[in-house]
């Protein structure tokens, strides 16, 4: 009877246990390989397959034209972000749309491919739901 009891007690203390934690998020692969295209999350690190450099996401800007909405710009995605190569910490803004590639890492080009999701009207996105797939090439 002891027994039954102990149990059941274990059972609904391991059932308010799971209730309290939080939900698991998968995320996207946490190494890149120069030359070929990877998917990226704000704030996380990210390392080169070959361990040579790392990155960071700082910022996705997406001002893209929400669908839903008749827009006289189409809009943007504007990367901000650290990159290190070999010890040697860079930042770097890029631009899917404007030429602008200014602050780019030393020896490197990096190209926004894609972004998701794309813009809904009426729905709000945190920049934490957006993935962001580069291009990272050496020049």
């Amino acid at each position: 009877m002891k027994l039954n009891a102990t149990i059941k007690y274990l059972m609904i203390f391991f059932l308010f246990a799971t209730m309290g934690c939080e939900e698991t998020v998968i995320t996207p692969d946490p190494a890149f390989t120069v030359g070929k295209v990877s998917t990226f999350r704000v704030n996380q690190l990210y390392t080169s397959a070959d361990g040579q450099n790392t990155l960071i996401i700082k910022e996705i800007s997406d001002s893209r034209c929400a669908e839903g909405v008749v827009c006289v710009w189409q809009g943007e995605v504007t990367v901000k972000g650290e990159w290190t190569d070999n010890n040697n910490k860079s930042t770097f803004e890029i631009h899917s749309v404007v030429n602008q590639q200014d602050k780019l890492p030393e020896g490197f080009t990096i190209k926004i491919v894609d972004a998701q999701p794309y813009p809904k009207y009426g729905t709000d996105s945190k920049p934490e739901d957006l993935v962001v797939t580069l291009l990272i090439q050496k020049n």
